[in-house]
């Protein structure tokens, strides 16, 4: 069985329906349900509304990979804030039967010369500490994305082994860590079975060194070594899937005709069912 599963992130408006008939239609087995007011799921759904968008998706034969909220601590007082927020997701996620709530940690910075607070390392690792046990509690795994000052493998192995959590595990943004100079094989070794999801994308270098965001490309068409990455991820044993994060309302490169999700989506599919499948033929899947 292919394990392709898709952000709701380029679905802002769309209702539920749209988004489990956008899936089925190209083939998708998992969503990433961006949490939040201006997609379909959020945490002000009542616990009917929550009943009925599992059923749904359940009917469809669809997987519910993750909550990809939007929470991001950095060791700051606007931790507790963030925190109260997490709870309300983590509760979500369990409603709908989702395995992890994706947050993201330190600042998000567009240029290397940005000045940024530094971050109180071990306040932070007990924020973290604090957000897996309350999600223990719900049945309920936090995924750190590999993004801002927490992009590389080398800078969450000693992260992951202080939070000391066997519910504290790494959403791979296959991008960022390249954007830090760490290379994929680097990247999955460090990360090993913590490595629990996914974030499928491509893109090119920009010209400005001082810039650390890539710009954005069609699947395939980038510098992302897509077909390696996923010969390495499946000879780890890796298991999760491989979700598409296409991402519309952050990236002006994509907000041009033909990066629409109906072009996007099969394209998608279409690319990674082609590169697992040769992955099987030569043993790898």
């Amino acid at each position: 069985m292919q394990r392709l599963a898709f952000s709701t992130i380029p679905c802002e408006g769309w209702t539920l329906e749209e988004i489990v008939a956008a899936a089925k239609e190209v083939g998708f087995q998992g969503l990433e349900l961006r949490e939040g007011e201006a997609w379909a799921i959020h945490t002000g759904l009542t616990s009917g509304e929550r009943m009925k968008a599992l059923a749904t998706m359940k009917e469809a034969g669809l997987t519910i990979t993750d909550i990809a909220s939007g929470v991001c601590f950095t060791g700051s007082e606007g931790d507790a804030e963030q925190f109260r927020h997490f709870q309300k997701v983590a509760a979500l996620a369990h409603d709908l039967e989702a395995r992890g709530v994706r947050v993201f940690l330190g600042y998000f910075t567009y240029r290397r010369d940005q000045q940024v607070p530094d971050i109180p390392y071990e306040i932070l690792v007990n924020q973290l500490q604090q957000a897996c046990d309350y999600s223990a509690a719900h049945g309920v795994q936090v995924w750190i994305e590999t993004h801002n000052e927490f992009s590389t493998g080398r800078v969450l192995r000693k992260l992951l082994d202080d939070v000391n959590r066997h519910n504290c595990l790494v959403i791979y943004d296959v991008i960022h860590p390249l954007e830090e100079g760490e290379a994929p094989a680097d990247t999955i070794a460090l990360l090993g079975s913590q490595c629990v999801h996914v974030h499928v994308k491509d893109g090119i270098p920009v010209e400005d060194p001082m810039v650390t965001n890539w710009q954005y490309t069609k699947i395939g068409e980038g510098q992302i070594p897509i077909a390696s990455i996923i010969e390495l991820l499946e000879k780890s044993g890796y298991t999760g899937y491989y979700s598409l994060e296409w991402e519309t309302k952050w990236r002006s490169e994509l907000q041009v005709p033909g990066m629409e999700p109906d072009i996007i989506f099969p394209h998608y599919t279409d690319y990674m069912i082609n590169l697992l499948q040769n992955d099987k033929n030569r043993g790898t899947v």
